[in-house]
């Protein structure tokens, strides 16, 4: 990846994750409901298929691809937190896959997009030892922020009978802290071998996730 390449794909991470958090801001001071994550989402989601396509930047398509399948995997997380430990509550007013609103798949895949590319930039810089401590910490505080203003925009929340911090269980911070500091790793380990290694890196990040969370909450919880 060439410096301007990277100049115009880390300028688009910003200003799309700079979108999100407005959005979410504006969503959790509104109360908007559901309908607002999906709009966000499915947007999102789709402007990063649009660039990729037309780009047919290589990073992008490692991310998307890694980003689809653990997001796509992430149900499994989701169904655990809703009816296992039955932590996680969703309004149930919107269309649903199993037990997760059909857009979360999408929001994960953006998330780990953009935090992935944070990864792969620490990781040039730092090694992916370095990378995988910064990322871990900064995923332990951004995600839950996401977490906190989900709650006010009633995306979903969680029931208060474990420990929180605000809106965000304890081992939900632990979890997304996990999950975050696995992506330098698995991106540096799938870059440059093309779409069938960000496929099966994108599934070892899925079961990373549902694992994370079984692991944080006996921690945590």
């Amino acid at each position: 990846m060439n410096n301007q390449t990277n100049k115009k794909l880390t300028i688009m991470i910003v200003v799309t994750q700079a979108v999100l958090m407005t959005w979410s801001i504006g969503s959790s001071i509104l109360a908007s409901g559901p309908i607002s994550a999906s709009i966000i989402t499915y947007s999102l989601f789709g402007f990063y298929v649009i660039y990729t396509l037309y780009t047919k930047d290589a990073t992008m398509i490692k991310l998307l691809t890694l980003g689809t399948v653990a997001g796509i995997l992430e149900l499994f997380a989701d169904h655990y937190l809703v009816d296992s430990i039955n932590n996680l509550v969703y309004p149930g007013k919107e269309a649903m896959i199993w037990t997760s609103p059909a857009y979360m798949p999408f929001a994960w895949a953006n998330v780990l997009i953009q935090l992935g590319y944070y990864g792969i930039l620490l990781s040039r810089w730092k090694g992916w030892g370095t990378a995988s401590i910064i990322l871990g910490l900064a995923g332990g505080m951004y995600i839950p922020l996401y977490e906190h203003l989900a709650k006010d925009a009633g995306w979903w929340w969680y029931h208060q009978n474990v420990p929180m911090v605000f809106n965000a269980p304890v081992y939900v911070i632990i979890c997304e802290a996990l999950i975050s500091l696995s992506l330098p790793l698995l991106l540096t380990r799938s870059s440059n071998k093309g779409v069938i290694h960000g496929l099966i890196y994108g599934g070892i990040c899925g079961v990373w996730i549902y694992l994370s969370a079984m692991l944080s909450y006996m921690i945590g919880g």
